[in-house]
């Protein structure tokens, strides 16, 4: 299988299989690279970049910017072609994205080097910013590419990693009065 095939029986996508093989087997020690896409850093100095790329190991981001693919193959990293999409931080203060708070929240995560590497890979035309890039992981978590925490995978491909951390259960909700 090529590394963006489309399975005939359910027309999912299946994104970079092999290299999710090699980040799941990875101690931690090699460095693993996101490359050629969009990356929204939060970081009001640096902004959003187009064709760049977020090197990390283990769960601490390296370099972010474009060009790191070069010093990257150099490392024996493990690569992840992007093309196409859009990386975002995954940790946010959503009242601060609302505009909801005077200043920058000191709790709005940024992709940064020094930075946690928790991040979320979606398709461009469903990230147009921050908050539609995470209202596709909450509505259609099958869009998603990647969602990477601590510089692990926990949903790849639109699919939960399998042994992977499974998520607080939901409390019942009441329904709703009209």
């Amino acid at each position: 299988m090529t590394t963006n095939d489309t399975h005939a029986h359910t027309g999912a996508l299946s994104w970079h299989p092999e290299a999710l093989d090699e980040i799941l087997s990875n101690d931690g020690g090699r460095p693993v690279l996101f490359t050629n896409a969009r990356i929204v850093t939060m970081d009001p100095l640096i902004g959003t970049m187009t064709g760049a790329d977020i090197l990390f190991v283990g769960d601490l981001i390296v370099g972010v910017g474009p060009g790191i693919i070069t010093a990257a193959q150099d490392d024996n990293a493990i690569v992840v072609d992007c093309t196409g999409t859009t990386i975002v931080p995954a940790v946010v203060d959503t009242v601060a994205l609302a505009g909801g708070r005077g200043r920058r929240s000191e709790y709005v995560a940024t992709l940064t080097p020094g930075n946690n590497t928790d991040f979320l890979v979606v398709p461009d035309a469903l990230a147009a910013d921050v908050s539609s890039a995470v209202a596709t992981l909450v509505s259609h978590p099958e869009q998603v590419r990647a969602l990477v925490a601590a510089g692990r995978p926990v949903r790849w491909s639109g699919t939960e990693i399998p042994g992977g951390p499974t998520p607080p259960p939901r409390p019942a909700s009441p329904p709703l009065r009209t």
